[in-house]
């Protein structure tokens, strides 16, 4: 009988070198997997954050552009604007407050003089400060402070002239 010296297989040298390889080849990719996703997580909790105070701030300033009346009342950090002005020989007074689950929804509400609508224009803001100058200038700031994990905070300050009287 004749014994072959030809024998195929992998060693096992061979197969911890090859395992070992695979494994910082899966550590690479999952890291730089991970990574993806934490940046677009946080890049959205940003994104976000600036499409509600920029939402706020449309109204806000479309309102105070409309205004012939203005008054601010409250604490530093949960203040409330009221605006009015007649339209076409019809009063409006909207009024801007905090409101919700922890006073965190910036409310927007509107009396036409017929009916009151009530519109949520931003979520998640931790402080407004509004303040009317003696030349009438109107001046919000706004604090975006999201309960997220990454911690995204914005904080925009807005500068209105209303309309003269």
């Amino acid at each position: 009988m004749k014994m072959g010296t030809d024998q195929r297989g992998v060693t096992l040298v061979e197969t911890l070198l090859a395992a070992g390889i695979a494994a910082m080849i899966v550590g690479v990719l999952g890291s730089a997997i991970f990574l993806f996703m934490r940046v677009t997580e946080e890049g959205n909790d940003h994104f976000r954050a600036l499409h509600d105070v920029q939402n706020a701030g449309f109204w806000i300033t479309r309102d105070g552009e409309s205004a012939q009346t203005t008054a601010v009342d409250g604490v530093s950090g949960n203040m409330t604007l009221v605006l009015g002005w007649t339209d076409g020989g019809q009063s409006h007074t909207v009024t801007y407050y905090r409101s919700g689950t922890g006073g965190t929804d910036l409310q927007r509400d509107h009396y036409d003089g017929i009916a009151t609508t009530e519109k949520i224009v931003a979520r998640y803001i931790s402080s407004v400060d509004f303040s009317i100058s003696a030349q009438g200038l109107i001046t919000g700031n706004m604090t975006y402070s999201p309960q997220g994990r990454w911690g995204v905070s914005e904080t925009v300050t807005y500068k209105i002239w209303p309309r003269p009287t």
